[in-house]
C-alpha cells in the first residue's frame, strides 16, 4: 500500500509539472500596458509604445502587426489612428446602432473599419465603440498588418489583446 501511495504521488508530481509546463508552452506570459483610464495585455516581444495619454501602439518583433488601443475615461477623439484620406482608402466600413433597452438605458454605436494603404504596402481594420448616451464613453480597437498572411498569423493574439482589456472610472 505504501508503495502504490508513493508511486501516485510521483507520478501526480510529474503530471503536475507537465501540466505546468504546457501551460507556459500554450500561454505564454503577457505584458500588462496600464494607461491613463485603461489596462491591456500585449503579447511577449511586442514592443509598447505611448501615445496619447489615452491610447498606445504595441509592434511585433518582426514588424509585421501592429496593434492599437484608445480608451479614455470618456468620449474622445482617436487622432493618432483616424483615417487619412491622403494615403489610404476604405475598403470596408460597417455601422450599427443598438437602440435603447431597459437592459441598457442608452444607445450604443459600434462602427468597422478597414483601410488599405494608397501604395499597397499595409492594411488597416479597427472597432470603434462609441456610448451617445447615458456612459458617454468610446473605445478604438485595431490592427494594422502588412498582409493576410501576416493577419492571419497574429489573428489570436489580436483577439487576446482586444478581450483583455479593463476600463477605468471615477
Amino acid at each position: 500500500m505504501r508503495q502504490t501511495l508513493i508511486l501516485l504521488s510521483s507520478l501526480l508530481m510529474i503530471l503536475s509539472f507537465a501540466t505546468a509546463n504546457a501551460d507556459n508552452d500554450t500561454k505564454p506570459n503577457w505584458s500588462a500596458y496600464s494607461g491613463a483610464w485603461f489596462q491591456i495585455e500585449y503579447p511577449p516581444g511586442f514592443n509598447a509604445r505611448r501615445s496619447l495619454d489615452d491610447s498606445a501602439f504595441f509592434i511585433s518583433p518582426d514588424n509585421k502587426v501592429e496593434f492599437y488601443v484608445f480608451s479614455p475615461q470618456w468620449k474622445g477623439e482617436p487622432t493618432d489612428f483616424m483615417l487619412n484620406s491622403k494615403t489610404e482608402k476604405v475598403v470596408a466600413h460597417k455601422e450599427v446602432e443598438t437602440p435603447k433597452s431597459k437592459q441598457a438605458p442608452w444607445v450604443t454605436t459600434t462602427r468597422w473599419f478597414t483601410v488599405k494603404a494608397k501604395n499597397g504596402s499595409y492594411w488597416r481594420s479597427w472597432v470603434d465603440t462609441e456610448n451617445t448616451g447615458g456612459l458617454n464613453t468610446r473605445k478604438v480597437l485595431g490592427i494594422k498588418y502588412r498582409d493576410q498572411k501576416a493577419y492571419n498569423q497574429y489573428k489570436s493574439r489580436y483577439i487576446r489583446f482586444k478581450n483583455s482589456l479593463i476600463q477605468y472610472a471615477d
